[in-house]
């Protein structure tokens, strides 16, 4: 297993362990959104900036782009703020408007990220299968984050 290989398996295992707590913790909203919001935010951005700061060749090989260069650490550095952003607002307790703004933060640039790979794999002829896994991994996060933070936030505004 290469260091890509090993990553992607730590941003799952990360974003099912988020799941896993926050189905744990159902009776109480809240809480399943804030363990929720920082497991998947850590984990995605997490390993994503230390991919593109760390692993550069390999990050840009995995995507199907030519060779990494300041842009991809510009966005690993990104990545890097948008989790320890999100750490920052679990271990201070800011609340669940803070939560679901980080995590809101991560979902649209999974989003963009997502039409641009769309975009190279089809308009680019990118042969990288991130074209298709990335717009249909992003669209499952959503589908899938977005009730616990609808339920948190209800709590909040009630």
């Amino acid at each position: 297993m290469n260091i890509s290989q090993a990553l992607e398996v730590g941003r799952f295992t990360g974003v099912f362990g988020g799941f896993w707590f926050a189905f744990s913790q159902w009776h109480d909203p809240q809480l399943a959104f804030r363990g929720l919001s920082v497991c998947v935010v850590v984990s995605v951005a997490g390993m994503a900036g230390v991919e593109s700061l760390f692993f550069q060749k390999r990050a840009a090989a995995a995507s199907g782009y030519g060779d990494s260069g300041p842009y991809q650490r510009q966005s690993g550095f990104n990545n890097l703020a948008l989790a320890t952003v999100g750490i920052v607002v679990f271990l201070l307790d800011w609340g669940t408007g803070a939560e679901a703004a980080t995590c809101l933060v991560l979902l649209v640039f999974l989003a963009l990220s997502a039409i641009n790979h769309a975009y190279s794999r089809y308009r680019d002829g990118n042969p990288s299968g991130r074209g298709f896994t990335r717009p249909l991994g992003t669209l499952i996060l959503w589908i899938a984050i977005l009730p616990f933070m609808f339920r948190a936030l209800a709590v909040v505004t009630s």
